[in-house]
């Protein structure tokens, strides 16, 4: 280790299979671009605390990058059926906040909100008195993030973990019954990942043809 980073890293917490559960805010980057920026500050710190406040799974905070906070939970997974239950809150307080401000300040950017589950090996450290997260569990949960779809409302599962869940595909029924769903994979630079997508957005018909290409017929699980 290099002499300036002694006594920086103080201990390392260990490693753990873990939960990564990341809400993510659509349509961020034009709302800061059209706002005043007082008023924009205002707005994503009341929507970003009604995320965290409805974060009924006791997941740890990692960290809040931007419109992205990242959520973890270590040990074994978190059944699929409350970790959906979280998001509707998160989503639900999100979305009542929102109005309220659009209403308040006649703003007209439009937010939602996406989510990416993921699971794997997790190593937690402590650094100055921060737990940060490391290993390729975490790379994976931000490259999927840039899945490459436009849709501003969807729920990203991934197979690592369905497949600790011991369970198959999914269909999602929290929000809207006419979520469109499909499975994919994201490729990087050590191995694929396998995920399952399901958008709630009203699409154009080229996109739709384009997932529905890719329609898995999947069953469905009661939330």
């Amino acid at each position: 280790m290099h002499n300036d980073c002694k006594g920086q890293i103080k201990s390392k917490i260990g490693i753990m299979n873990g939960l990564i559960f990341i809400p993510d805010i659509s349509g961020f980057t034009k709302f800061v671009s059209n706002i005043d920026i007082e008023l924009g500050m205002s707005v994503t710190r009341d929507l970003l605390n009604n995320i965290i406040e409805n974060n009924s799974l006791g997941m740890d905070l990692s960290e809040i990058e931007g419109d992205a906070i990242l959520f973890y939970k270590l040990g074994k997974p978190i059944p699929l059926k409350y970790v959906l239950r979280s998001f509707k809150n998160m989503y639900e307080a999100f979305d009542a906040s929102y109005r309220r401000w659009k209403i308040q300040y006649n703003i007209e950017a439009d937010l939602s909100l996406k989510l990416i589950v993921h699971y794997g090996n997790i190593l937690v450290y402590d650094i100055k008195g921060f737990k940060k997260l490391y290993g390729e569990t975490v790379i994976e949960s931000h490259n999927l993030l840039k899945n490459g779809n436009n849709e501003k409302n969807y729920i990203l599962i991934t197979e690592d973990y369905l497949n600790a869940l011991h369970q198959h595909a999914p269909v999602i029924k929290t929000f809207n019954p006419t979520y469109v769903s499909f499975k994919s994979q994201l490729t990087t630079d050590a191995k694929r990942i396998s995920y399952y997508f399901f958008s709630g957005n009203k699409m154009t018909s080229a996109a739709s043809t384009r997932m529905l290409s890719r329609v898995h017929s999947l069953p469905a699980i009661g939330i």
